[in-house]
């Protein structure tokens, strides 16, 4: 979510004929994203290098977040509704996160003895991508996103 939301304010300066500050912020992004990548590499245990680093990149495109929004913000004269984009987003971490958390215990739980050894990890997955998928969306829902309702069949 950090990416996307960073992707799309830097259309902003675009916007404005600017190609040289999504340059500057890419750097911060990118010298975010290698020190905690490196970090992660030496300092994890090899079992939980990998997940540190996909952590590390969404922790490098949220600094990248915050630098664009505040660079945009003092670039539009303090127009960027800040505290909105704010909520959107902490309300869709919060459905992404309790989602995920539910998804992996429903992936976890998945009975494995009643098909093929072959296909438990394929049942375990398809159980826990479900359960994703129905409960983002429903508490998307509850929390009043209003960008669910631009989704086809979700009015």
């Amino acid at each position: 979510m950090p990416f996307s939301a960073q992707y799309l304010l830097l259309r902003g300066f675009y916007a404005f004929e600017d190609t040289r500050t999504p340059f500057r912020v890419a750097l911060w992004v990118s010298a975010v994203n290698i020190g905690l990548a490196t970090a992660c590499h030496y300092l994890l245990p090899a079992r939980w290098a990998v997940t540190g680093m996909a952590a590390a990149y969404a922790v490098s495109y949220a600094v990248g977040l915050l630098v664009t929004a505040l660079m945009l913000r003092r670039r539009l004269h303090g127009r960027l509704d800040g505290r909105r984009l704010c909520r959107t987003y902490g309300k869709l971490t919060a459905s992404a996160v309790l989602a995920g958390t539910l998804g992996w215990l429903a992936g976890r739980a998945c009975p494995t003895d009643l098909a093929p050894a072959a296909w438990a990890p394929a049942l375990s997955l398809a159980a826990g991508g479900i359960t994703m998928v129905f409960l983002f969306v429903l508490l998307a829902n509850a929390f009043e996103i209003g960008e669910l309702r631009s989704l086809p069949g979700l009015r």
